[in-house]
């Protein structure tokens, strides 16, 4: 589909194609058996622009397409999973967060920015049970574990349900339950954002509050501390002085 992050801005955006596409040479088209060339395959390209308006550049997509399906290559490109060149890679940042944890979420995004939306999901699963690790739940098998999350108040009932929902997709690739459909990216992208959000109600936003309540408890200067004194050295232009 056309809808990627923008390589250039970063943006969740849908795509609209510019220019006509066209078919690339044989030796791009996909392989099939015996090392031959799948002819009935060719691979189309054509140029899409960002839509955001603080961007606006263009960049490339293309997919193979069936030779005999109907309607125009224009059409069905619009419809395909297309591969995109320039490639937007995020790896945004988990500070407050256990090291590893923090980058196994890191590397979810990378892996949801590059298109690889079943890899983004399994990784989102495994950040899920290790969170519930990390503050010391370590019942057998991740359904309990999510559980407990609640039970114990770390987290909300509401983020227990999302965080099953990422158990139950990421199950589903790592138990091999693939199927024949690919995960789509809005999918994965919705996992990603349940997955931020048990981070941020288990680790970031309590250290965010423990530095808030630390900075008001901190002592304060005494009132007038910071006032200006009397002037020393120079002229006195007291009443009275002469």
């Amino acid at each position: 589909m056309a809808s990627t992050i923008c390589g250039w801005c970063g943006d969740r955006t849908h795509m609209k194609m510019v220019l006509d596409p066209y078919m690339l040479p044989e030796a791009f088209w996909p392989i099939a058996g015996f090392g031959r060339i799948d002819t009935d395959h060719p691979v189309y390209m054509s140029a899409f622009q960002c839509p955001n308006e603080n961007c606006e550049r263009l960049s490339i997509g293309w997919a193979p397409l069936y030779r005999l399906a109907s309607g125009t290559p224009r059409d069905r490109l619009a419809r395909a999973t297309l591969e995109w060149e320039p490639t937007k890679i995020r790896r945004p940042a988990f500070p407050d967060v256990p090291k590893e944890i923090a980058a196994t979420a890191s590397e979810a995004h990378a892996c949801l920015s590059i298109g690889a939306a079943r890899g983004a999901v399994a990784l989102a699963r495994a950040v899920v049970e290790a969170t519930a690790k990390a503050k010391g739940i370590t019942v057998r098998n991740i359904a309990p574990k999510i559980t407990a999350m609640r039970d114990q108040g770390i987290i909300s009932p509401l983020t227990e349900q999302t965080s099953h929902q990422i158990r139950k997709d990421g199950n589903s690739i790592a138990h091999g339950d693939i199927g024949e459909e690919s995960m789509p990216l809005d999918d994965a992208e919705a996992i990603l954002h349940f997955m931020d959000t048990l981070l941020d109600e288990v680790f970031q936003r309590p250290a965010k509050l423990k530095r808030l309540s630390e900075r008001g408890a901190a002592p304060q200067p005494a009132e007038g501390a910071n006032e200006v004194g009397p002037a020393r050295g120079g002229a006195d232009f007291s009443p009275g002085s002469s």
